[in-house]
């Protein structure tokens, strides 16, 4: 009866140890996924807002080219209006 006791109980702490470490083991999978999942939004973010930072930079780029142009007309309409033209 002892014997049997103690077999059971040896039998019993292998299972449980055993539920531990898979249930560890999905824990660290779980883990990985979400550290990954978050580096890849980091990457995203990351790259959007290089994205953002040449799109204003292009803005800023054709803004300085039509103002540009707006006053070598202005200055046209100016030296036309001087001239008699």
């Amino acid at each position: 009866m002892k014997a049997r006791t103690s077999i059971t109980c040896v039998t019993l702490s292998v299972f449980v140890t055993g539920l531990t470490t898979a249930a560890w083991a999905v824990d660290m999978d779980a883990m990985k996924k979400k550290a990954e999942t978050v580096k890849g939004q980091a990457q995203n973010v990351k790259k959007e807002g290089g994205e953002t930072t040449q799109s204003a930079k292009d803005m800023k780029a054709q803004d300085a080219m039509k103002n540009a142009g707006e006053t070598k007309t202005e200055g046209m309409k100016l030296k036309d209006a001087a001239t008699g033209k």
